[in-house]
């Protein structure tokens, strides 16, 4: 064995990521529930600049999840599979066929007063007998929050969306029926475990009232206030009758406070509800879609690779659902409570607590941190206490916490490190924001931490330094468990980050001395030899190297900062044989919510990061987009998060890379990513050449770049060319609110704007292809409201409305558009005889036919209207969804009929896009052309409706077309 000393951070030293002690496998983790102040109205989310926001939400709207069946993880007490939903505070997860639906109703703040775990809060029960045995289909919407069901039985469909109101403790559902006769829908409020709960009514409301364990002492309560909007309604016991007509509409609103929440939950769970209209909703939706496009416009990534993409995306709703300023911080399962969960859903310190909260700070969202600092600093005095009982001074902390000082597990496990665990998060939010004002809440705390170390680190005058005795990395290791290299991180950490935060605050300068002393002198990561490679070892003296599915050898990587690309050569290469040895990491019960970030952080083979977080994003996730591993629940949202991040951008050595870890020949870009020093980072890489960076300073400071052009560089400020700079690493002086635009040498700033709001580009670089976009500088349609008599022709449909004897579709502006103001229109009625279809051409390619080959993809967006949005289309319906692009090839074949089908794996035919097109929202459509048409040319691009027997209006929008 020896030892390797980290190479010390320079000047301003950056935080390292805690080193959090794992469980092993069969002994796993838990996360966090925190206790703060909470406010009525959740707070909203800050806005990023427009370009970023337009690449966000353009990205954001193309991800769902989609269930044929009802889940089947909903209970053992960890992360379910069922469709979600949550505003920060309040969570649902949707279970059960719409014969016997159930939405789970969990809260981070109903924790009981006696176990201090969390509860379930109740269970709202719906029930459509008339339909049992119907089809099965439910989108989870992520960019409108949003989870919308469409079941359909014997020529009948029910569709329904549900949402949490962003802006309060709000659950909604609306019905909406089609053909057939009534339905009779029941309603249910039960208790957390599905019992009855204490019933009674306000007005037209129906109030049940829940608790926590047995509602004694300081367990909470809380109250369900529920009733319908729309059809008629009857109160029997504790459930709701509701009786809906076909053609008609309903709504169910549900208020749900705590006693948490508010002194007068009962008469507030009440206000939330009562007197509420279907115009009142419909505004507290506009409301709620709002916050959650503010919230995707903070940051954005896209890469060729859709699947890790889309578990980037997803794992920042899931991180929006379940955090929110002013509220209890989320627990290990976030605020999906179905029953009893497991390790008691509260806060275990030792990673599990602390890691989902990684994700928030590279991806731009600081406000989702905002509740994790409460429960830590309650639990201070606890901490005092504890740290004296040991015969210590300063703060212990064990593993378990709960919210308002208390705790479910008060045993130690023979760990030190979890209080140093515990301020990762806290140094690290500084060092990405340099915040002075969050620093003064939580620098007193972090000196009590810093005074344990202090005093229980022992000097080893023999070898000049500072060693860690009997702290074990895993929970439960007997002693000895000499200089644990996850513990040499997070005490690094610690004490780099109290030296930053002293220096900004200009507190504490002499006593700065002693942790820069410590901080210089800390044992050197331990090593071992391996398979004929030096590695990075456990401890010093006890755990060696354990390949099990944790990560804790490589633990002072990420989250400890402690190596990176700036260190030594020998080291970086101790870092990667230490990543390609840990072969059960990546896919490991506690690893990978870690692990990814730090393999990128050494630069291992960025080919086989992607596809390991490939097999996360697809092998290891639920259709909710949830990482589910035996190592715990939420945590996971860190996995593709920091994992990808960390391959696009690094600042943690206290300069700034792009592209730091990223395969070749693959292109990728990014928007206001966050980095150290509170900079805005957004680059593109096309093929093997960084396009641009651009880089907004919210603080001011020395931007510090690491040049990934080998020439000259240039530099332009708020607009204004200041010519060129040059060298390995640029150092460029900035004030706040300073755009700093960076490119080769030459670079007009004009391009580095149209690089900065293009889309992704293909990496095969592909000259055959076709786009538009409706927009003035686009191709413009060849024809306008004029059927394809060739193509695919007319049958039994009209005008939608107003003297219109055809259907249409041509080029709008300025009504609804995907982006930028224009957009395709298509219109109709159908007339109800046995074929009713029209085929209306678009773009004639005819002249020069576009070749398919292999690699071609149709792909566009399309936003299908219901009665909510055009009063042309009958309520209930959903015709406006049997409509598709198609495309007629050189030989006089279509698309719709050569078999090929959508990425859900539906026909790419207007007939058999039916009911799978979310209505009122943007639906994003590909099509993989070369798997049945590879050998043809596209001569023409329709818009296609075609829906037998049907009657009444279609009306619709298609924009960003496009063949590549």
């Amino acid at each position: 064995m020896k030892l390797l000393r980290a190479r010390p951070h320079p000047v301003r030293t950056h935080p390292a990521r805690p080193h959090p002690a794992r469980r092993a496998v069969g002994a796993l983790a838990a996360t966090a529930l925190a206790g703060t102040a909470v406010a009525t109205t959740l707070a909203g989310p800050a806005r990023a600049d427009t370009v970023t926001a337009n690449q966000a939400w353009r990205v954001a709207q193309q991800y769902t999840g989609v269930w044929t069946s009802p889940p089947t993880v909903l209970s053992g007490g960890g992360t379910v599979d069922a469709p979600l939903l949550g505003n920060g505070d309040l969570g649902v997860a949707v279970g059960g066929t719409i014969a016997n639906q159930t939405l789970y109703l969990g809260k981070n703040d109903f924790f009981s007063g006696s176990s201090h775990a969390i509860r379930p809060l109740g269970r709202i029960v719906l029930s459509a007998p008339g339909l049992t045995g119907s089809s099965y289909r439910v989108v989870q919407d992520i960019a409108h929050a949003e989870v919308r069901g469409t079941y359909a039985l014997n020529g009948q469909t029910l569709s329904t969306t549900s949402w949490v109101d962003a802006n309060s403790g709000t659950v909604v559902t609306s019905f909406a029926l089609a053909g057939g006769g009534a339905q009779s829908i029941g309603i249910t409020l039960q208790n957390g475990s599905g019992g009855t709960p204490s019933v009674s009514t306000t007005g037209n409301d129906l109030d049940a009232d829940v608790a926590a364990d047995t509602g004694t002492g300081a367990d909470p309560h809380a109250r369900i206030a529920a009733r319908t909007i729309g059809q008629s309604q009857s109160v029997s016991g504790n459930k709701i009758t509701l009786t809906v007509q076909p053609g008609g509409t309903a709504t169910l609103v549900a208020g749900i406070v705590s006693s948490v929440d508010s002194a007068s939950w009962q008469s507030a769970a009440d206000s939330l509800v009562s007197g509420l209209s279907q115009t009142d909703v419909a505004n507290h939706n506009a409301a709620h879609r709002s916050w959650w496009q503010n919230y995707w416009s903070q940051s954005y990534v896209e890469i060729p690779d859709k699947a890790v993409e889309k578990s980037w995306y997803g794992s920042l709703y899931l991180l929006g659902s379940v955090s929110r300023a002013g509220k209890y911080a989320p627990g290990l399962w976030g605020n999906w409570i179905t029953g009893a969960m497991n390790w008691n859903g509260d806060y275990h310190t030792n990673y599990n607590y602390e890691t989902p909260f990684y994700a928030a700070l590279s991806t731009n969202h600081i406000a989702q941190t905002a509740a994790y600092d409460q429960p830590v600093l309650d639990w201070q005095s606890a901490g005092q206490a504890l740290a004296a009982q040991n015969g210590f001074t300063g703060v212990l902390y064990p593993v378990g916490l709960s919210p308002k000082g208390t705790s479910a597990d008060i045993n130690l496990h023979n760990q030190k490190s979890n209080a140093a665990n515990l301020a990762s998060n806290m140094v690290m939010r500084f060092e990405y924001t340099g915040d002075t004002s969050y620093a003064n809440t939580v620098y007193p705390w972090l000196k009590q931490v810093g005074l344990f170390w202090q005093n229980y680190l022992t000097w080893d005058a023999a070898n000049n330094r500072y060693v860690i005795t009997n702290d074990a990395p895993h929970e439960d290791q007997s002693y000895p468990q000499t200089n644990s290299g996850m513990s040499l991180g997070l005490v690094h950490l610690l004490f780099q980050g109290l030296i930053d935060m002293s220096t900004a605050l200009n507190q504490d300068a002499g006593t700065r001395a002693t942790w820069q002393n410590i901080a210089s002198h800390l044992s050197a990561l331990p090593t071992m030899t391996l398979n004929g490679q030096t590695v990075l070892r456990e401890t010093e003296v006890g755990s060696d190297f354990v390949n099990d599915g944790n990560d804790i050898d490589a633990q002072a990587i990420y989250p400890g900062s402690l190596i990176g690309l700036d260190s030594d050569a020998t080291l970086q290469q101790t870092a990667r044989n230490t990543i390609g040895a840990l072969t059960n990491a990546w896919g490991g019960g506690n690893a990978p919510a870690t692990f990814y970030a730090a393999a990128a952080r050494v630069g291992y083979n960025p080919a086989t990061i992607l596809a390991n977080l490939h097999d996360e994003a697809t092998n290891q996730s639920y259709a909710n987009m949830a990482i589910h591993h035996n190592g715990g629940g939420i945590e996971n949202m860190n996995v593709t998060t920091s994992g990808l991040d960390e391959m696009l951008l690094q600042s943690f050595q206290n300069d700034i890379k792009v592209f730091p870890a990223w395969p070749a020949a693959t292109n990728a870009k990014f928007g206001d990513l966050l980095a150290y020093g509170n900079f805005l980072i957004s680059s593109s890489r096309s093929g093997n050449a960084v396009q641009y960076i651009r880089a907004v300073s919210q603080k001011g400071g020395n931007l510090v770049v690491t040049n990934p052009w080998s020439g000259s560089v240039e530099v332009y400020r708020n607009g204004t060319d200041t010519g060129t700079v040059s060298g390995a690493k640029l150092t460029i002086a900035t004030s706040a609110g300073d755009t700093i635009d960076l490119a080769p040498a030459g670079t007009p700033l004009a391009t580095i704007q149209s690089q900065l709001a293009q889309p992704l580009q293909s990496s095969t670089g592909s000259s055959g292809s076709f786009s538009s976009g409706f927009e003035a500088t686009d191709v413009a349609p060849t024809w306008s409201d004029t059927v394809d008599t060739s193509g695919g022709g007319l049958s039994n449909v009209t005008g939608i409305c107003c003297g219109l004897s055809a259907p249409e579709a041509g080029l709008r502006t300025g009504e609804t558009a995907h982006a930028g103001s224009g957009s395709l229109m298509y219109s109709g009625a159908g007339s109800g005889a046995s074929s009713v279809y029209a085929y209306l051409k678009v773009f004639d390619l005819s002249g020069s036919p576009l070749a398919i080959g292999s690699g071609k993809t149709l792909s566009y967006w399309i936003y299908p209207q219901s009665n909510a949005t055009t009063p042309y289309v009958s309520a209930g319906s959903t015709n406006s969804s049997c409509v598709a692009v198609d495309l007629v090839f050189a030989d006089g074949s279509t698309l719709r009929d050569s078999g090929a089908v959508d990425q859900n794996g539906n026909r790419a035919h207007p007939a058999y896009q039916c009911g799978h097109l979310t209505l009122d929202a943007w639906n994003h459509v590909t099509v993989n052309l070369g798997t049945t048409n590879a050998n043809k040319q596209v001569s023409r691009i329709l818009v296609g409706y075609d829906h037998p027997s049907s009657t009444g209006g279609y009306r619709g929008y298609v924009d960003d077309l496009s063949i590549s």
